[in-house]
């Protein structure tokens, strides 16, 4: 029956370890084949619903995944996630959860396999858990029925051994115990244990009668060894002693004489030779030691102190005597004992308490809670630093058991008692973290370090713990947490295009703004390039531009052309470089529209400048008509000469030369150079006051200049005489209104230090409504009718300026007095800082 079982047994172990390695090998070879496609296309949910219906197998445990792709959104190595069965329930798995851990440190086996992507690139690595639950309930029920067999046996031959032992043993056993139960005073039997039929315990009970007496032999042997030994072993100490008590003689031996460094006929055998001796702190405690010792209150006379030694110091010394000799009525008449140095005991006795004090020195002034708990609960020992944040005193501290657990949080009260109760059980949970609330009600965050001192029997003596201040460690992971969130949020929402790039600018991840500004499936960008948009000829370009930001980290509001689902589209791009080196952050705008809005304002002041300069041509194409009709009459007339053929042509070269750079400045302004450069503030103002000269001119607006401060900056011409001629066009519409003797415009340039200037236009125009003067810079705000104005020129003047020239811009309402008279207008103050 038992080979069977046994064989039964090991056969079904067998059959069903198979059949679990067969659903482990089964299941990891189809993740492994599924899940790369979910892994690069970030469907976290779709495969954690594959792995949950791949749980629903008896024999599967838990499933984990390390997600290296989703890991590098975070910028993290991986993220951790999957599912495990926990009481027949399929739940998310927690990497932080001890009960998890715990779980899958107990699988029956584990398979893991690395998954890559086409470009041998490890994505992520699935981990698949297996149970022997099924397993142990199979061979129970073997065990169980095999245990039954068993028993119904195991009853009928216990019953059958009872009876033969009860006959055959226990009856002549019972009578031996009887014989030794009979003992004496030194409890040996007094009988001879008498024989018995049967052969083995016959010879146990004549072999037992052999010990019985060479017991009482022996006993007699050992009672007078031990009187020797106990004079031998009350003699082995460094100094003996041996005192009279009738005589008052006292027997010093060589050793007790050297101890205190006296040879041997240097001390008599005098009790006063001790007494004087001892030093006179000490005496009267050594009488009351030895009073107590002759009075029966102590066992033996027992007691240190210290003896004055031949060199003038005192050693101290551990005296201990006992009573060898009494009268009839009890009086002791003589007394040994010995003198043990303990010098080097008591110094380091000094030193430990020397060390105690200062290891407690650094425990109440460390930065952190040192407390020490016994198994009752009671907090008995607290350092100052606990004590000062939590505003109770040691006392109140101890005074009843488990007084701390008011400085915790109800959620986590129970929970932080029940490391003490295991801890009684000589359990002890290492580390932990939690708040204490002082009595103030200020909340710190520690992070907590235990360490289980036990008693003999394994049970719990005290829990000593460290508790470290991590709050602002905690404020800081709060805070960084309510970042990432926030910067998802942005990602999620955001109208603009937001994408990670490798260095490939290949698309890692991106939103989906960037999917519908593309006009590509999610799918098909994911397998694109940054560079795949940009046009044949920005290719090379864009590509610098890219190895740029790698290596200075950044480049903000750069405008370029890209090809999206066929159409050429305008857009704006900043990238920057991720703190891990490796990825680059991408925000990008679809500016087309603006861009033609731009485009229009722009095409409308060229109109009005183009009507300038006609207006500015008339006056020097007159001149020069005049000049050359007056050489001509004079020659009809023979009255040319050289000085005026000289003069005149001079005065035509002159006025071609202003012809010439105005349409220098015009042609200038109108291309489109977008180079980056070194130019001067100076120059640009004055190129743009050419151009707008005759506008002003004839909108009878007065010019003040003070412009004889310059700097040099890295920047766009075109662009900063753009802003600077919208700011001036802004004033020149509204002076439009007023008297023409009211119409001043005053352009200042002026040095902050060395590196920075200031540039002020302030009109006369009677400034700006102070609700709405914050909202000018925005884009389409505008106070014009509709038909005057796009509400752009602002707005680009803003975007040039502190964008692309990272200047300062401030607008303000100013009053001032020229000529006399008060008046209110709008000032545009920007400031240029040559770092840039």
């Amino acid at each position: 029956m038992s080979i069977y079982t046994t064989y039964n047994y090991f056969e079904t172990k067998k059959r069903l370890i198979n059949e679990i390695n067969q659903d482990v090998d089964s299941l990891s070879l189809q993740l492994k084949n599924i899940l790369p496609y979910f892994i690069n296309s970030y469907a976290i949910n779709e495969y954690e619903k594959l792995i949950e219906n791949q749980l629903r197998n008896k024999n599967i445990l838990a499933i984990k995944i390390k997600d290296y792709n989703y890991g590098k959104i975070f910028s993290k190595d991986f993220v951790e996630n999957g599912k495990i069965k926990i009481d027949e329930k399929i739940v998310n798995f927690e990497a932080n959860n001890l009960t998890q851990k715990e779980i899958l440190s107990n699988s029956f086996s584990f398979k893991n396999h690395t998954l890559k992507n086409d470009s041998d690139m490890k994505i992520a690595e699935i981990e698949v858990y297996s149970t022997d639950k099924y397993l142990k309930n199979e061979l129970n029920v073997i065990i169980k029925k095999s245990l039954y067999e068993i028993l119904i046996s195991s009853l009928i031959i216990v019953t059958l051994l009872f009876f033969i032992i009860k006959t055959f043993v226990l009856k002549p056993i019972h009578n031996i115990i009887k014989v030794i139960q009979d003992d004496c005073e030194e409890g040996l039997p007094k009988n001879i244990i008498p024989s018995n039929n049967t052969k083995e315990l016959n010879e146990l009970a004549s072999k037992m009668n052999e010990m019985i007496a060479t017991i009482k032999t022996s006993r007699l042997k050992i009672k007078e060894i031990n009187n020797r030994l106990e004079l031998i072993l009350n003699s082995m100490n460094d100094g003996i002693w041996d005192w009279n008590l009738k005589t008052n003689e006292v027997y010093f031996s060589p050793q007790w004489k050297k101890m205190l460094g006296f040879n041997d006929d240097e001390i008599i055998s005098s009790l006063e030779e001790w007494i004087n001796r001892v030093n006179p702190k000490h005496l009267e405690l050594v009488y009351e030691d030895i009073n107590n010792y002759f009075q029966g209150k102590t066992e033996i006379y027992k007691n240190e102190h210290q003896v004055l030694c031949k060199d003038g110091t005192y050693k101290w010394i551990l005296d201990r005597g006992i009573i060898v000799e009494r009268d009839g009525e009890n009086n002791p008449l003589r007394m040994i004992g010995t003198h043990t140095d303990i010098t080097f005991i008591k110094e380091l006795e000094k030193q430990i308490i020397k060390d105690r004090d200062f290891i407690s020195t650094i425990i109440d002034n460390s930065n952190a809670i040192i407390a020490v708990i016994n198994s009752d609960g009671v907090m008995f020992k607290v350092n100052k630093y606990a004590q000062e944040f939590l505003g109770y005193t040691q006392e109140e501290i101890a005074s009843v058991p488990y007084f701390w657990s008011r400085f915790l949080n109800e959620n986590i009260k129970d929970k932080v008692v029940d490391i003490i109760n295991e801890a009684k059980k000589g359990n002890i949970v290492k580390n932990f973290k939690n708040s204490w609330i002082s009595k103030n009600d200020e909340e710190r965050v520690f992070e907590w370090s235990n360490m289980l001192v036990q008693k003999e029997d394994g049970s719990m003596d005290y829990l000593a713990t460290i508790g470290i201040n991590i709050s602002e460690k905690e404020f800081n992971q709060k805070q960084i947490l309510e970042q990432k969130q926030e910067f998802e949020l942005i990602f999620n929402y955001s109208k603009d295009g937001i994408a990670i790039l490798d260095f490939d600018t290949r698309f890692i991840k991106f939103n989906n703004s960037l999917v519908e500004m593309t006009g590509l499936s999610k799918e098909i960008l994911s397998e694109k390039k940054l560079l795949d948009f940009s046009t044949s000829q920005d290719m090379e370009k864009n590509r610098k531009i890219f190895k740029k930001v790698i290596q200075e980290g950044y480049i903000n509001n750069y405008e370029d052309v890209f090809i999206f689902a066929n159409k050429r589209v305008y857009v704006n791009l900043s990238l920057s470089l991720l703190p891990d080196k490796k990825r680059v952050l991408m925000l990008i705008k679809d500016v087309s529209s603006l861009k033609i809005i731009q485009e229009q304002a722009k095409l409308a002041s060229l109109g009005e400048m183009i009507g300038n300069i006609a207006h500015q041509w008339r006056q020097p194409l007159s001149f020069i008509s005049t000049s050359a009709s007056a050489l001509k009459v004079k020659s009809e007339f023979n009255m040319l000469n050289k000085e005026d053929i000289e003069e005149s042509s001079n005065a035509i070269v002159k006025q071609t030369e202003y012809l010439s750079n105005t349409i220098d400045n015009f042609r200038d302004f109108i291309k489109e150079d977008k180079s980056y450069k070194e130019i001067s503030i100076k120059e640009i103002l004055e190129n743009t006051l050419n151009l707008t000269h005759a506008s002003l001119h004839n909108n009878f607006i007065k010019l003040v200049l003070d412009i004889e401060a310059d700097l040099k900056i890295y920047g766009n011409k075109n662009e900063l005489t753009e802003a600077f001629l919208n700011i001036i066009s802004n004033s020149k519409d509204v002076l439009k209104d007023k008297n023409e003797e009211d119409r001043l415009i005053f352009i200042k340039t002026k040095k902050l230090d060395k590196n920075r200037l200031e540039i002020s236009f302030l009109d006369s125009g009677g400034g700006i409504d102070e609700s709405i003067i914050s909202k000018v810079l925005e884009p389409y705000f505008t106070t014009k009718h509709k038909s005057q104005g796009t509400g752009l020129g602002l707005t680009i003047v803003d975007k040039i300026v502190r964008e692309r020239h990272k200047g300062i811009i401030e607008i303000y309402n100013e009053a001032f007095t020229y000529n006399q008279k008060q008046y209110i207008g709008t000032c545009f103050s920007i400031i240029f800082d040559d770092k840039f």
